[in-house]
Protein backbone atom coordinates (compact mmCIF):
# COMPACT_ATOMS: atom_id res chain seq x y z
CA UNK A 1 0.00 0.00 0.00
CA UNK A 2 1.31 3.43 -0.88
CA UNK A 3 0.65 6.57 1.16
CA UNK A 4 1.36 10.12 0.17
CA UNK A 5 0.65 13.31 1.97
CA UNK A 6 1.44 16.80 0.76
CA UNK A 7 0.71 19.71 3.01
CA UNK A 8 1.97 22.77 1.17
CA UNK A 9 1.80 26.46 1.54
CA UNK A 10 2.95 28.53 -1.40
CA UNK A 11 3.22 31.83 0.28
CA UNK A 12 2.85 35.39 -0.28
CA UNK A 13 3.91 38.64 -1.76
CA UNK A 14 4.70 41.97 -0.17
CA UNK A 15 3.91 45.19 -2.02
CA UNK A 16 5.91 48.09 -0.58
CA UNK A 17 4.59 51.59 -1.22
CA UNK A 18 7.70 53.20 0.24
CA UNK A 19 9.88 52.65 -2.83
CA UNK A 20 7.74 53.26 -5.91
CA UNK A 21 5.52 50.27 -5.31
CA UNK A 22 8.28 47.74 -6.04
CA UNK A 23 7.10 44.18 -5.60
CA UNK A 24 9.28 42.05 -3.31
CA UNK A 25 8.99 38.59 -1.85
CA UNK A 26 7.77 38.97 1.72
CA UNK A 27 10.54 38.32 4.27
CA UNK A 28 9.91 37.97 7.95
CA UNK A 29 12.11 40.74 9.28
CA UNK A 30 11.42 43.63 11.60
CA UNK A 31 12.54 46.11 8.92
CA UNK A 32 9.76 45.13 6.54
CA UNK A 33 7.25 44.85 9.39
CA UNK A 34 7.84 48.49 10.31
CA UNK A 35 7.81 49.75 6.71
CA UNK A 36 4.71 51.39 5.26
CA UNK A 37 3.52 48.39 3.35
CA UNK A 38 0.71 45.95 3.05
CA UNK A 39 0.77 42.23 2.40
CA UNK A 40 -1.31 40.05 0.14
CA UNK A 41 -1.38 36.50 1.44
CA UNK A 42 -1.83 33.83 -1.16
CA UNK A 43 -1.68 30.17 -0.40
CA UNK A 44 -2.04 26.87 -2.16
CA UNK A 45 -2.95 24.02 0.13
CA UNK A 46 -2.87 20.59 -1.50
CA UNK A 47 -3.37 17.15 -0.11
CA UNK A 48 -2.89 13.71 -1.64
CA UNK A 49 -5.06 11.47 0.50
CA UNK A 50 -3.74 8.33 2.14
CA UNK A 51 -4.19 5.52 -0.33
CA UNK A 52 -5.00 2.97 2.35
CA UNK A 53 -7.80 0.45 2.54
CA UNK A 54 -10.60 1.78 4.72
CA UNK A 55 -9.09 5.27 4.93
CA UNK A 56 -11.39 8.20 5.70
CA UNK A 57 -9.75 11.55 4.91
CA UNK A 58 -10.90 15.15 4.91
CA UNK A 59 -9.43 18.48 3.85
CA UNK A 60 -11.21 21.34 5.58
CA UNK A 61 -10.91 25.02 6.34
CA UNK A 62 -12.55 28.22 7.47
CA UNK A 63 -12.04 31.89 6.68
CA UNK A 64 -13.62 34.22 9.23
CA UNK A 65 -13.05 37.90 8.50
CA UNK A 66 -14.59 41.01 10.03
CA UNK A 67 -14.27 44.76 10.07
CA UNK A 68 -14.10 45.87 13.71
CA UNK A 69 -14.69 49.39 15.03
CA UNK A 70 -13.44 49.92 18.59
CA UNK A 71 -13.94 52.79 21.02
CA UNK A 72 -11.63 53.09 24.06
CA UNK A 73 -11.70 56.16 26.31
CA UNK A 74 -13.62 58.15 23.65
CA UNK A 75 -11.01 57.31 21.01
CA UNK A 76 -12.11 55.30 17.99
CA UNK A 77 -10.19 53.01 15.68
CA UNK A 78 -10.98 50.36 13.09
CA UNK A 79 -9.23 47.25 11.85
CA UNK A 80 -9.77 44.11 9.84
CA UNK A 81 -9.51 40.87 11.79
CA UNK A 82 -8.99 37.28 10.77
CA UNK A 83 -10.77 35.36 13.52
CA UNK A 84 -9.00 32.01 13.86
CA UNK A 85 -9.18 31.31 10.12
CA UNK A 86 -7.70 27.88 9.53
CA UNK A 87 -6.69 25.08 7.20
CA UNK A 88 -6.68 21.45 8.23
CA UNK A 89 -6.39 17.85 7.20
CA UNK A 90 -7.59 14.78 9.07
CA UNK A 91 -7.33 11.07 8.38
CA UNK A 92 -8.70 7.94 10.00
CA UNK A 93 -7.96 4.42 8.90
CA UNK A 94 -8.15 0.93 10.31
CA UNK A 95 -5.19 -0.73 11.95
CA UNK A 96 -7.44 -3.69 12.72
CA UNK A 97 -11.14 -4.45 13.02
CA UNK A 98 -11.14 -2.85 16.48
CA UNK A 99 -8.48 -0.14 16.32
CA UNK A 100 -8.28 3.01 14.17
CA UNK A 101 -5.29 5.28 13.59
CA UNK A 102 -6.02 9.03 13.78
CA UNK A 103 -4.12 11.96 12.29
CA UNK A 104 -4.98 15.65 12.31
CA UNK A 105 -2.94 18.63 11.14
CA UNK A 106 -4.53 22.05 11.62
CA UNK A 107 -3.06 25.55 11.41
CA UNK A 108 -4.43 29.03 11.89
CA UNK A 109 -3.70 31.45 9.08
CA UNK A 110 -4.23 35.21 9.17
CA UNK A 111 -5.77 36.29 5.87
CA UNK A 112 -5.39 39.98 6.70
CA UNK A 113 -1.61 40.35 7.10
CA UNK A 114 -0.23 36.84 6.80
CA UNK A 115 0.98 36.71 10.42
CA UNK A 116 -1.12 34.32 12.48
CA UNK A 117 1.53 34.05 15.20
CA UNK A 118 3.75 37.13 15.42
CA UNK A 119 6.11 36.77 12.43
CA UNK A 120 5.01 33.27 11.46
CA UNK A 121 2.62 32.58 8.61
CA UNK A 122 1.04 29.65 10.45
CA UNK A 123 0.00 29.11 14.06
CA UNK A 124 -0.48 25.52 15.12
CA UNK A 125 -3.94 24.49 16.26
CA UNK A 126 -5.10 20.97 17.19
CA UNK A 127 -2.42 18.79 15.59
CA UNK A 128 -2.02 15.24 16.85
CA UNK A 129 -1.84 11.52 16.21
CA UNK A 130 -3.77 8.87 18.10
CA UNK A 131 -5.71 5.64 18.16
CA UNK A 132 -9.37 4.94 18.88
CA UNK A 133 -11.62 1.96 19.46
CA UNK A 134 -14.01 0.43 21.95
CA UNK A 135 -11.52 1.45 24.65
CA UNK A 136 -11.94 5.15 23.85
CA UNK A 137 -9.48 7.57 22.26
CA UNK A 138 -5.79 8.05 23.07
CA UNK A 139 -3.91 10.94 21.44
CA UNK A 140 -0.70 12.98 21.69
CA UNK A 141 0.33 16.34 20.24
CA UNK A 142 -1.05 19.88 20.39
CA UNK A 143 -4.68 20.03 21.53
CA UNK A 144 -7.31 22.07 23.37
CA UNK A 145 -7.19 21.03 27.01
CA UNK A 146 -10.06 19.08 28.53
CA UNK A 147 -10.78 22.13 30.70
CA UNK A 148 -11.06 24.44 27.70
CA UNK A 149 -13.43 22.06 25.92
CA UNK A 150 -15.56 21.79 29.07
CA UNK A 151 -17.09 25.20 28.28
CA UNK A 152 -19.05 23.28 25.61
CA UNK A 153 -20.33 25.96 23.22
CA UNK A 154 -21.68 28.34 25.84
CA UNK A 155 -19.47 31.09 24.39
CA UNK A 156 -21.39 32.29 21.32
CA UNK A 157 -18.61 34.75 20.41
CA UNK A 158 -15.75 32.27 20.55
CA UNK A 159 -12.66 33.17 18.46
CA UNK A 160 -13.68 36.84 18.18
CA UNK A 161 -12.61 39.91 20.14
CA UNK A 162 -15.54 39.18 22.48
CA UNK A 163 -14.29 35.69 23.40
CA UNK A 164 -14.69 34.76 27.08
CA UNK A 165 -10.91 34.30 27.29
CA UNK A 166 -10.77 38.06 27.92
CA UNK A 167 -12.26 37.42 31.36
CA UNK A 168 -11.62 33.74 32.15
CA UNK A 169 -8.46 31.69 32.65
CA UNK A 170 -8.07 28.21 31.23
CA UNK A 171 -8.82 28.73 27.53
CA UNK A 172 -5.60 26.90 26.64
CA UNK A 173 -4.37 24.89 23.68
CA UNK A 174 -1.24 23.06 24.82
CA UNK A 175 1.72 21.38 23.18
CA UNK A 176 3.21 18.13 24.49
CA UNK A 177 -0.25 16.99 25.56
CA UNK A 178 -1.15 13.35 26.11
CA UNK A 179 -4.90 12.82 26.25
CA UNK A 180 -7.40 10.06 26.80
CA UNK A 181 -11.17 10.15 26.31
CA UNK A 182 -13.13 7.20 27.65
CA UNK A 183 -16.04 5.45 25.96
CA UNK A 184 -19.43 6.02 27.61
CA UNK A 185 -19.13 4.93 31.25
CA UNK A 186 -22.88 5.18 31.70
CA UNK A 187 -25.41 6.60 29.27
CA UNK A 188 -24.07 9.91 27.94
CA UNK A 189 -21.11 10.18 30.35
CA UNK A 190 -17.48 10.34 29.18
CA UNK A 191 -14.26 11.34 30.95
CA UNK A 192 -11.29 13.13 29.36
CA UNK A 193 -7.86 13.16 31.02
CA UNK A 194 -4.89 15.29 29.90
CA UNK A 195 -1.27 15.42 30.98
CA UNK A 196 0.61 18.49 29.71
CA UNK A 197 4.39 18.58 29.96
CA UNK A 198 6.18 21.93 30.14
CA UNK A 199 9.85 22.79 30.60
CA UNK A 200 9.40 23.05 34.36
CA UNK A 201 6.74 20.48 35.31
CA UNK A 202 3.66 18.56 34.24
CA UNK A 203 0.06 19.71 34.64
CA UNK A 204 -3.24 17.89 34.47
CA UNK A 205 -6.57 18.85 32.96
CA UNK A 206 -9.80 16.85 33.32
CA UNK A 207 -13.40 16.98 32.21
CA UNK A 208 -16.51 14.92 32.94
CA UNK A 209 -18.93 15.33 30.05
CA UNK A 210 -22.58 14.34 29.81
CA UNK A 211 -24.51 14.38 26.53
CA UNK A 212 -27.89 12.65 26.43
CA UNK A 213 -31.61 13.38 26.31
CA UNK A 214 -31.10 16.66 24.45
CA UNK A 215 -28.97 18.05 27.29
CA UNK A 216 -25.23 18.70 27.65
CA UNK A 217 -23.24 19.41 30.79
CA UNK A 218 -19.58 19.36 31.73
CA UNK A 219 -17.40 19.72 34.81
CA UNK A 220 -13.76 20.69 34.21
CA UNK A 221 -10.63 20.90 36.38
CA UNK A 222 -7.26 22.54 35.64
CA UNK A 223 -4.33 21.84 37.98
CA UNK A 224 -2.33 25.06 37.60
CA UNK A 225 -1.54 25.37 33.91
CA UNK A 226 -0.45 28.94 33.07
CA UNK A 227 -0.74 30.05 36.67
CA UNK A 228 -4.34 29.15 37.56
CA UNK A 229 -6.00 26.28 39.38
CA UNK A 230 -9.55 26.26 38.09
CA UNK A 231 -12.89 24.47 38.25
CA UNK A 232 -15.87 25.11 36.00
CA UNK A 233 -19.35 23.80 35.37
CA UNK A 234 -21.25 24.35 32.13
CA UNK A 235 -24.62 23.37 30.70
CA UNK A 236 -26.15 23.70 27.24
CA UNK A 237 -29.86 23.10 26.73
CA UNK A 238 -31.92 23.48 23.52
CA UNK A 239 -35.52 24.55 24.13
CA UNK A 240 -37.66 24.71 20.97
CA UNK A 241 -35.90 27.27 18.73
CA UNK A 242 -33.63 28.55 21.52
CA UNK A 243 -30.41 27.25 23.05
CA UNK A 244 -29.60 28.29 26.61
CA UNK A 245 -26.04 28.19 27.94
CA UNK A 246 -24.59 28.74 31.40
CA UNK A 247 -21.04 28.53 32.79
CA UNK A 248 -19.70 29.12 36.29
CA UNK A 249 -15.97 29.11 37.11
CA UNK A 250 -13.72 29.51 40.13
CA UNK A 251 -9.98 30.08 39.74
CA UNK A 252 -7.07 30.46 42.15
CA UNK A 253 -4.06 32.49 41.04
CA UNK A 254 -1.13 30.22 41.94
CA UNK A 255 1.25 33.13 42.48
CA UNK A 256 -0.99 35.33 44.65
CA UNK A 257 -3.37 32.65 46.06
CA UNK A 258 -6.27 34.98 45.24
CA UNK A 259 -9.52 33.16 44.53
CA UNK A 260 -11.95 34.72 42.05
CA UNK A 261 -15.04 33.56 40.21
CA UNK A 262 -17.20 34.40 37.22
CA UNK A 263 -20.15 33.33 35.11
CA UNK A 264 -21.43 33.38 31.53
CA UNK A 265 -25.07 33.28 30.41
CA UNK A 266 -25.87 32.93 26.72
CA UNK A 267 -28.96 32.56 24.55
CA UNK A 268 -29.15 31.73 20.86
CA UNK A 269 -32.56 32.28 19.28
CA UNK A 270 -33.34 30.92 15.82
CA UNK A 271 -35.41 33.39 13.83
CA UNK A 272 -35.63 31.13 10.78
CA UNK A 273 -33.82 28.18 9.26
CA UNK A 274 -31.05 30.58 8.21
CA UNK A 275 -30.94 33.42 10.74
CA UNK A 276 -30.23 33.65 14.47
CA UNK A 277 -29.94 36.23 17.25
CA UNK A 278 -27.33 35.79 19.99
CA UNK A 279 -27.20 37.33 23.45
CA UNK A 280 -24.45 36.90 26.02
CA UNK A 281 -23.52 38.43 29.35
CA UNK A 282 -20.56 37.60 31.59
CA UNK A 283 -18.88 38.82 34.76
CA UNK A 284 -15.53 37.73 36.16
CA UNK A 285 -12.71 39.04 38.35
CA UNK A 286 -10.39 36.20 37.34
CA UNK A 287 -8.39 38.13 34.72
CA UNK A 288 -9.86 41.64 34.98
CA UNK A 289 -10.75 43.41 38.22
CA UNK A 290 -14.47 44.12 37.95
CA UNK A 291 -14.58 42.55 34.51
CA UNK A 292 -17.89 42.56 32.63
CA UNK A 293 -18.64 41.73 29.01
CA UNK A 294 -21.97 41.93 27.21
CA UNK A 295 -22.57 41.11 23.55
CA UNK A 296 -25.40 40.82 21.07
CA UNK A 297 -25.11 39.45 17.56
CA UNK A 298 -26.96 38.42 14.44
CA UNK A 299 -25.98 35.78 11.88
CA UNK A 300 -27.41 34.78 8.51
CA UNK A 301 -26.47 31.44 6.91
CA UNK A 302 -26.62 32.38 3.23
CA UNK A 303 -25.84 28.83 2.09
CA UNK A 304 -23.92 25.77 3.25
CA UNK A 305 -20.61 27.60 2.82
CA UNK A 306 -21.20 31.30 3.51
CA UNK A 307 -22.37 32.94 6.75
CA UNK A 308 -22.79 36.70 7.33
CA UNK A 309 -22.71 38.21 10.82
CA UNK A 310 -22.65 41.39 12.85
CA UNK A 311 -22.24 42.06 16.57
CA UNK A 312 -21.99 44.73 19.24
CA UNK A 313 -20.13 44.18 22.50
CA UNK A 314 -19.03 46.16 25.53
CA UNK A 315 -16.26 45.15 27.92
CA UNK A 316 -15.71 47.07 31.15
CA UNK A 317 -13.48 46.83 34.22
CA UNK A 318 -12.61 48.78 37.35
CA UNK A 319 -10.17 50.92 35.37
CA UNK A 320 -12.80 52.70 33.29
CA UNK A 321 -10.15 54.19 30.97
CA UNK A 322 -9.75 50.69 29.49
CA UNK A 323 -13.45 50.10 28.81
CA UNK A 324 -14.17 49.01 25.24
CA UNK A 325 -17.11 49.20 22.86
CA UNK A 326 -16.86 47.12 19.69
CA UNK A 327 -18.98 46.81 16.54
CA UNK A 328 -18.15 44.18 13.93
CA UNK A 329 -19.47 43.20 10.50
CA UNK A 330 -18.07 40.16 8.73
CA UNK A 331 -18.43 36.86 6.94
CA UNK A 332 -17.36 33.26 7.32
CA UNK A 333 -16.54 30.81 4.55
CA UNK A 334 -16.44 27.19 5.66
CA UNK A 335 -15.38 24.26 3.54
Amino acid sequence: MNASFTYGIIAFFNINNKNNMKKNIYTQTKTIQSARSFSILFFLFSVSAFNLTGADTELYGKINLDLLSTEVNSKSSSETNSNASRLGYKAKFKLSNKVNFLLQIENEIDVTDGKANKNKVLKQRNTFIGISGDFGKLFVGTHDTAFKKSQLKVDLFNDTKSDIKNLFAGENRSQDLVGYTSPEIIEGLKVTLNNIKTSSKSYQSYSFDYNANNFKSSFGIDSGLKGYESKRFAILKPINNSTFGFLYQESINVETSNKESGYVVSLKQKLSSKSSLMFQTSESDIKLNGGKQNAVGYSYQYNSILKLFTSYSKRSQSDSLKNKKMISVGFELKF
